[in-house]
């Protein structure tokens, strides 16, 4: 998973970076089952937010920063490992 807080106002322009930078490459990796992309906002800010299931482990590094000036912060990225519940 992997979500960043964006600038006020800007959630639409981090929606679109994605599109353009994060999205591409998950079409060609064969280890990505599905993803989604959410938008949301909030009491503290709006973020935007892509959860990719993986067939086998997620690379550690997931994605690249989008602009800085699209950005209340670095995004962050956490990797999950699948429970049978």
């Amino acid at each position: 998973m992997w979500e960043v807080r964006c600038e006020p106002g800007k959630a639409p322009a981090v929606a679109e970076w994605a599109r353009a930078i994060i999205v591409p490459p998950l079409w060609q990796d064969e280890s990505v089952a599905s993803y989604n992309a959410y938008s949301s906002a909030g009491p503290d800010g709006e973020r935007v937010v892509i959860v990719i299931d993986y067939l086998g482990n997620a690379p550690e590094s997931l994605f690249a920063e989008p602009p800085a000036h699209l950005i209340a912060r670095p995004g962050h990225a956490w990797v999950f490992e699948r429970l049978d519940v």
